[in-house]
């Protein structure tokens, strides 16, 4: 019975150590926006580079996406804590334009995320504002 047990218990363990995924750094990875309240499911898979974020930490600097327009900009980054600064654009005009504006004021009242996997959470406080999916970007 205690072989049986401890053969268990190794299964268990091996299991959980196995599948556990570490969490993708928030710098160097490219996040495509998964759900925002705003904006449909439709109009964020539309293109695959539409709503888009990827964070140098060498310059400190966000680069990105909306459905239409490129942005780029300071950020400051603390622990959890994270803040955008004035973000510069393309200036396109095109379909949907609400969608680019709930995206970037979205943006502005960032304070905060969270990273479990490769799943990241921009906050509000406690709030959840959108949810992005990770894939992380090979060294050159």
């Amino acid at each position: 019975m205690k072989k049986i047990l401890a053969a268990a218990g190794l299964l268990l363990a091996m299991t959980a150590c196995c599948c556990q995924q570490e969490n993708l750094p928030l710098e160097g990875t490219s996040w495509k926006l998964s759900k925002m309240e705003s904006i449909p499911a439709t109009a964020i898979s539309a293109e695959e580079d539409a709503f888009t974020l990827m964070f140098n930490a060498a310059d400190t600097l966000v680069a990105g996406r909306t459905n239409c327009n490129r942005f780029f900009g300071p950020y400051i980054l603390n622990g959890k804590s994270l803040k955008f600064g004035d973000l510069g654009m393309t200036r396109m005009a095109c379909p949907d334009l609400q969608y680019e504006t709930s995206f970037v004021e979205m943006l502005s009242k960032v304070n905060g995320f969270e990273i479990k996997g490769s799943d990241l959470k921009l906050l509000d406080g406690d709030r959840v504002l959108a949810e992005f999916q990770g894939t992380q970007v090979a060294a050159e």
